[in-house]
Order: C-alpha cells, then sequence, then structure tokens
C-alpha cells in the first residue's frame, strides 16, 4: 500500500515539475499566443497605412534565404515591433519558423 502512495507521489511530483517547465514561457514562445497575432483585417490595414511591407516580401526574402523550401504558413505577429514567421519545410525536410522584420522584409 504505502509503495503505491509513494509512486503515485512521484508521478505527482513529476507532472507538476512538468507543468512548471511549460509554464516557464520564454519571449519567442509568447509570440506564438493567439492574442499576439494580427487578424487578417488588421494585417491589411497595417500594410496600406505602410507599417509594414506586404507578406509576399517576406515569402519572397525567405525562399531566397532557403532555396527550395516549401512555405507552409505566414503570420505576422505583434511583440514590441511587429514582424513575419514565416512556416517553412525545408527540401531535408525540416520544418522551420522565420522570422522577418515586417518593417524592412529582412529575414532575421
Amino acid at each position: 500500500m504505502m509503495k503505491r502512495y509513494a509512486l503515485l507521489l512521484t508521478c505527482l511530483a513529476a507532472l507538476a515539475a512538468a507543468d512548471a517547465r511549460a509554464s516557464d514561457v520564454s519571449g519567442e514562445a509568447q509570440a506564438f499566443d493567439p492574442r499576439s497575432r494580427y487578424s487578417a483585417d488588421e494585417a491589411r490595414d497595417q500594410r496600406q497605412s505602410g507599417n509594414v511591407v506586404p507578406a509576399r516580401v517576406a515569402i519572397d526574402n525567405v525562399r531566397r534565404r532557403y532555396p527550395g523550401a516549401q512555405v507552409l504558413d505566414v503570420e505576422l505577429v505583434r511583440s514590441g515591433s511587429a514582424y513575419y514567421i514565416v512556416k517553412i519545410l525545408t527540401q531535408e525536410g525540416h520544418r522551420i519558423d522565420v522570422r522577418v522584420d515586417a518593417a524592412t522584409g529582412r529575414v532575421m
């Protein structure tokens, strides 16, 4: 009976430790918070006002940096200064999130 409780306590401690690590969010992870993403309308407004380059510019610059990569998704994120996250699949099969400065189009 004591062994069961010890095992249960060990499992609970491991879960608590894993949860603590998961809640230790870095600044980059916060960028993926859905509340930090621009909606499609907000992104269009930012582009039309000249605050950000079009997503096409970001995609083209990423494709130059990663020739042959397949673009999976593009998001405009607000975190201090705006940036694009261009999600790609490389020719080697690696999925990479590439940050692009939304004001300049420069791959970061």
